[in-house]
């Protein structure tokens, strides 16, 4: 499974991140009997918009879930943020919440996640639904090559976190598509 969310708006995208260290989602000692459980999402908490004041996104947000190919479907519009319905709602106690969107495209130039690349470790992540905002703070941001994003991004369980997914490293023209993929990890702040 991955997350293909660039479109090549140039031939080289962000830079590729290695910063901070990244938030488990379950501790070694977390026996898998008690482990939190993915609560189903009320319809007041799905998420509608993220906002990333440091590097100045405010973006909408809608539901996606994975395609036949078994990627992330994320919104056409490189405007739009998907989030990950199967997964854990903002707030969740249990689960990670997985946000995906366009690094940029030819036609539009660059999307909602353009600067996720450019993320620190402390900055502040807002996630608003029709009942709440709910804050996380960046712990890490790694790449990764697409065809080895880690599986636990998607994890169902465990310790709540958010994982923000975009595309970057080098366009690969041939193939249409970034040959990695950007991370950044959050926990609740």
């Amino acid at each position: 499974m991955t997350a293909a969310a660039g479109l090549g708006y140039s031939l080289s995208g962000p830079s590729l991140p290695h910063s901070g260290t990244v938030p488990p989602a379950h501790s070694p000692s977390d026996p898998v009997e008690k482990r939190e459980v993915l609560e189903p999402v009320p319809d007041g908490e799905v998420p509608q918009r993220i906002r990333m004041p440091s590097v100045g996104v405010d973006a909408p947000v809608q539901p996606v879930l994975l395609g036949p190919d078994q990627q992330l479907d994320v919104p056409e519009s490189p405007a739009v943020v998907g989030w990950w319905s199967a997964g854990a709602a903002p707030g969740s106690r249990a689960g990670t919440v997985v946000l995906a969107g366009h690094v940029d495209t030819r036609s539009a130039g660059p999307g909602a996640f353009f600067e996720v690349a450019d993320l620190n470790p402390g900055e502040i992540v807002e996630v608003i639904s029709a009942s709440r905002t709910t804050r996380y703070r960046v712990e890490a941001l790694r790449s990764y090559p697409k065809d080895f994003l880690p599986m636990d991004v998607f994890e169902r369980t465990g310790r709540p976190r958010l994982v923000l997914i975009t595309c970057g490293g080098r366009f690969d023209d041939g193939i249409r598509q970034y040959e990695d993929n950007v991370v950044a990890y959050a926990v609740p702040a």
